[in-house]
């Protein structure tokens, strides 16, 4: 026989009575003593089979095949010595391919049942089941979904980056869904509030958003925070996930990114691309939006011909975060069951408007706090990074960006 199985069961005889049988077999046999940690060896080896019990302490059979449906369709099959018809309603409702639900349960009854299902299913491939949460079928989109799948099971932490509005969020949430921590809360670190909670329950899995907005300590932390748990392999505490709008290259010319936090996340890195380096994809893109957009507004909706071919002749030299922004717009302001031509021309000529605004208005912001800051410290760039709760190459970057000396005396304001 062929084929990988997981066996979870906490009674350990019958466990390795059934994990002999298997193995005598020829299956690949992986087990675990609980739900908990039957679901970390799931994530780790992607069985063809798993058999669990019903009954288990931290983590039942049921908790762990719901863990399990959230992210494959492959064979289950539970068995209890204390089944009822409740139990028995509840395992196939929630997804068992098989329930055994007897106190004489045979091992040969059970390795039957696990043969039959590796002859007849195995495990869908990972990018596979990404392709419905990350639309597209260019090669850029292919790859990434690749990378996604490849990336999402592992326990090391997880460096994403990408422009603005490239999806870095949806990317950290798919490989925290589809890995070892879902189930669990994601939390989101903001960059002036570094420190997890001590009071409050650690989540599975922490994102550090926008890693290069944060300050030297913050930096110093969370790159000690990494060190300790890479001394246990990442077996211990949160998942770790860094996301940045710098590409994978700056962010590795920095020295205090890559000897910090960055030395082990530019290990395990994606970078994510622009809209317009897989602009074919933009009409796929656009129906998924549309359609989740309707729903959201209780309204069924799509574009029509017309409009989708205006999508798929722009250049799309902004993010898919202002497409959505577009699409949003023109599901709310179109009457009928079709979004017409003219209305998405509408919403791009009004969103390019009101996107250049914006630009000039918050590069207009940022020098002047920037001037400023250099001002009061002397142009010390030390002072002005912890003022501006930046990291001294953030502040550099920035400098270079607007074109000034850390030096020189500035004027923010006409007339000074």
């Amino acid at each position: 026989m062929s084929g990988s199985v997981l066996v979870v069961d906490d009674q350990e005889l019958p466990r390795r009575a059934l994990v002999t049988e298997l193995r005598d077999l020829g299956f690949s046999v992986s087990e675990a003593a609980d739900g908990e940690k039957g679901w970390d060896q799931f994530c780790h080896d992607r069985p063809d089979v798993v058999v669990t019990d019903l009954s288990m302490p931290h983590s039942d059979g049921l908790a762990l095949l719901t863990r399990i449906r959230s992210r494959s369709d492959i064979p289950v099959i539970l068995f209890s010595a204390h089944g009822t018809v409740q139990t028995t309603a509840a395992a196939f409702k929630a997804g068992a391919n098989e329930f055994f639900c007897s106190a004489e349960v045979e091992i040969e009854e059970i390795v039957n049942v696990v043969i039959d299902a590796t002859r007849t299913g195995r495990s869908q491939d990972g990018a596979q089941v990404l392709a419905d949460h990350w639309v597209g079928s260019s090669p850029a989109t292919r790859h990434t979904r690749e990378r996604l799948a490849g990336l999402a099971p592992l326990r090391s932490p997880v460096l994403v980056s990408g422009p603005p509005g490239s999806g870095r969020s949806t990317a950290v949430r798919l490989m925290h869904e589809f890995g070892h921590s879902a189930g669990r809360p994601l939390a989101n670190i903001q960059a002036n509030s570094h420190a997890l909670d001590p009071r409050e329950a650690p989540p599975g899995a922490v994102h550090l958003e926008n890693i290069e907005t944060y300050s030297t300590d913050a930096l110093t932390y969370w790159s000690n925070f990494i060190r300790t748990r890479e001394s246990t392999e990442f077996r211990d505490g949160p998942r770790i996930f860094l996301s940045s709008k710098l590409s994978l290259h700056e962010l590795a010319q920095s020295s205090e990114f890559r000897e910090g936090p960055g030395r082990v996340p530019l290990r395990f890195a994606i970078e994510l691309p622009t809209l317009a380096s897989c602009r074919e994809d933009a009409p796929e893109i656009s129906r998924a939006l549309v359609k989740r957009i309707g729903a959201s507004v209780g309204r069924m909706i799509q574009l029509s011909p017309a409009a989708l071919n205006f999508i798929s002749n722009q250049r799309w030299n902004v993010s898919q975060r202002v497409l959505e922004e577009m699409l949003h717009e023109a599901v709310v302001f179109t009457r009928g069951r079709q979004i017409r031509r003219e209305v998405m021309v509408s919403a791009f000529d009004q969103h390019r408007r009101t996107l250049d605004t914006f630009r000039e208005q918050h590069l207009a912001r940022e020098k002047e706090l920037l001037i400023s800051a250099l001002e009061r410290n002397g142009g010390n760039i030390s002072r002005t990074a912890t003022q501006l709760e930046k990291s001294r190459s953030a502040v550099y970057r920035l400098i270079a960006k607007h074109d000034i000396s850390p030096h020189r005396k500035h004027r923010t304001r006409q007339g000074e």
